[in-house]
């Protein structure tokens, strides 16, 4: 497509940064490889690791097609995600950070975040490229469900992986609800590691069930679990700042902040997005694809839009509504100026919803049925703006 090209793509930017919210932007390289694939991944990964060094080649030319645009900006948070950035050399990671390093500015003390399995061979290297938080992906306490995910690490390999992951000033461990053969005692154990690890940053997803070959729990049975563990790791401390995401101290992840604030982040490699002013892309997730366009000097979007002003609000409030300081009522009138909570939501205050000090946010009722109501919210947003 013609606007996949680096002249149209500049055009398109010329004056971004005038609508920008600030001088700074998070960046997040995907690596598309695993040595072998999880049942229940949704992930764009490949299991085929001879195109490595084509791809990440590849990556590095897109790093500085993007430094071409936006030298004026610092990063201050990297997140090196996948895939398993743990299972390709070191020598990938290494020469990535260093072409970050050479192509952009960083700002002083930037997070470096790089996702990790508990099996990795070099976790106590990676703090030599600078990086400061590792996210350690367990999933399960539970060797029989580990073994069911098709997850190729043991859960002593975990703890091996944990101790030598102290050292890092911050450390997330990842878990899953609702995974095949997972009982009762699976969350029992995973409750009890982090009662006896106490990690600064915990994470607990809810299995999204894509494949009906998964014999999974009922919804019910999931819910009932997942509502336990978040229970749980809340009464040990833990301070439940975004709807899936747990810290201790206020060891928050910068990165994904980014996200849920809709603030600007650029992401390079296979299917990663960026969100710069209000300019959202998503590139291609075809590796091959990707390569080549690549190759010609061009970005490889797969899409890419400039938000209107409606859209621009819609995904400001969806993301912001998943944290708990919630989004701010002036910076959302700012985007849309019609914007009205008191009209738009009036019947959800108080169960669901609730207005404090310019912070519109979810109630605990609004937490626990997060999907339903920020459907419902964006619903009402559509249907206002359609009637105007």
């Amino acid at each position: 497509m013609e606007r996949n090209s680096r002249l149209v793509c500049a055009l398109q930017m010329e004056n971004l940064f005038s609508e920008s919210v600030s001088d700074s932007m998070g960046l997040y390289i995907h690596v598309p490889f695993c040595r072998s694939r999880c049942i229940y991944c949704d992930f764009v990964s490949y299991t085929d690791f001879s195109k490595v060094e084509e791809y990440f080649e590849a990556l590095w030319k897109e790093l500085k097609l993007w430094s071409e645009h936006f030298s004026s900006l610092s990063i201050d948070t990297i997140y090196i995600g996948g895939g398993s950035p743990s299972d390709v050399p070191f020598n990938f990671l290494e020469r990535t950070l260093s072409h970050v390093q050479n192509f952009f500015s960083l700002k002083n003390d930037p997070e470096v975040t790089v996702e990790i399995n508990p099996n990795c061979e070099f976790v106590e290297k990676l703090k030599l490229l600078g990086v400061n938080r590792v996210s350690i992906g367990l999933q399960a306490a539970d060797e029989t469900v580990l073994r069911r995910a098709g997850r190729r690490h043991s859960l002593g390999d975990f703890f091996k992986a944990f101790e030598r992951a102290r050292n890092f000033a911050k450390m997330n461990v990842d878990f899953i609800v609702g995974l095949p053969g997972e009982s009762e005692e699976t969350i029992n154990n995973d409750i009890r590691t982090i009662e006896e690890l106490k990690p600064d940053h915990v994470s607990i997803y809810l299995l999204e069930v894509h494949e009906k070959r998964l014999e999974t729990p009922s919804r019910d049975v999931m819910m009932e679990r997942y509502e336990r563990f978040v229970e749980a790791t809340q009464s040990m401390g833990y301070f439940r700042y975004e709807i899936s995401n747990f810290a201790l101290n206020d060891k928050f992840c910068r990165h994904n902040l980014k996200y849920w604030r809709n603030e600007n982040y650029l992401g390079v490699g296979v299917s990663a997005g960026g969100h710069l002013g209000n300019i959202r892309y998503v590139n291609t997730p075809d590796l091959h694809d990707y390569v080549l366009r690549i190759s010609r000097g061009e970005l490889a979007f797969e899409y890419f839009s400039r938000n209107d002003t409606v859209q621009e609000l819609k995904e400001t409030i969806f993301m912001g509504l998943r944290l708990s300081e919630g989004v701010s009522v002036r910076r959302l009138k700012k985007i849309c100026p019609w914007f009205d909570p008191n009209a738009l939501f009036s019947d959800l205050f108080g169960e669901l919803l609730e207005l404090h000090d310019d912070r519109l946010r979810l109630t605990k009722e609004g937490f626990d049925r997060s999907c339903e109501v920020l459907a419902d919210v964006i619903d009402r947003i559509s249907s206002m703006a359609v009637g105007r």
